[in-house]
């Protein structure tokens, strides 16, 4: 999966993880990407009876759009933009 991140950069990679080596073309991708390396996921799905989490808000809001990870509970919650 790296090598199809490198040919679809339009920006030299130049920011690197110093945990795993992945390579990004924004500081704040690293930054974002930083996170998932600290264990801490403060985001939780809202749906009741999923207890997914996340370490970032975009993830969790995709998840909680998504009807079929949420099979057999009920997908009440409405998800604002």
């Amino acid at each position: 999966m790296l090598e199809a991140n490198q040919r679809r950069r339009r920006h030299e990679a130049s920011h690197k993880c110093d945990e795993c080596g992945q390579t990004f073309t924004a500081i704040f991708s690293l930054r974002r990407h930083a996170q998932s390396h600290t264990g801490v996921r403060p985001f939780v799905c809202s749906i009741p009876g999923c207890r997914q989490a996340f370490f970032n808000q975009s993830d969790c809001r995709r998840h909680e759009k998504s009807t079929k990870r949420h099979k057999g509970l009920s997908h009440t919650v409405s998800v604002s933009p």
